[in-house]
């Protein structure tokens, strides 16, 4: 990522933060659980941000209780388009058996600015998301994305394996003690079952 951007000509500073994320996703018709963790500055849609997946493609969102309709793709073009800001996870599934792995490249702007912090109000229940920052996180996911000790016990969080194509096992909170190590990469999408309303999970840019 590169901070700073100066225009030679203009003599213009500015302090956002622009950078890419190259996030493969899984082959043979397979899902991959993502986020995007760029804003790309044109309203961020769904058919623009993973334009490199093949036909007979599709997005799935989630709506809070359940899954959308999923967004197909034929003869090059989308169905339709929906908005996936930064801190929302969704998943893609890649064409079909014979489809092979694609690299998607997410490029933009970090939705703050340094030093700044964004806030994501979790409801109860499950949210699919992702951080509103490029951060990955470590086995407790406090550091960088400082998710883990905002969840009330009884909290979940759940990853998707793309190799197995199925979820792995919940890693729970108890005694204020995640049960064990949970990692994610840069635009990786996760569900969150929050225990209580209203947990503040709040990240920072870092300098």
């Amino acid at each position: 990522m590169v901070a700073g951007l100066v225009s030679s000509n203009a003599q213009v500073y500015s302090a956002n933060v622009v950078g890419y994320a190259n996030v493969v996703f899984a082959g043979a018709g397979g899902y991959t659980l993502v986020a995007n963790p760029f804003d790309d500055g044109n309203g961020n849609q769904s058919s623009n941000l993973v334009n490199s997946l093949p036909n007979k493609s599709s997005v799935i969102t989630w709506n809070g209780t359940g899954f959308n309709t999923a967004i197909g793709k034929a003869g090059g073009v989308w169905a339709s388009s929906t908005n996936l800001p930064p801190g929302v996870g969704f998943f893609v599934k890649n064409g079909i058996a014979s489809s092979p792995p694609v690299t998607n490249v997410f490029v933009g702007s970090v939705i703050v600015n340094i030093s700044a912090s964004e806030t994501n109000t979790l409801p109860s229940g499950y949210t699919l998301a992702g951080s509103v920052i490029p951060y990955a996180a470590d086995a407790t996911i406090d550091t960088n994305i400082n998710l883990g000790g905002v969840l009330a016990n009884k909290s979940q969080l759940i990853d998707w394996n793309s190799g197995a194509q199925a979820y792995d096992t919940a890693d729970g909170k108890a005694g204020g003690v995640w049960a064990s190590p949970f990692n994610i990469s840069v635009g990786q999408g996760f569900f969150i079952k929050a225990q209580a309303a209203g947990s503040n999970w709040v990240e920072t840019l870092n300098p």
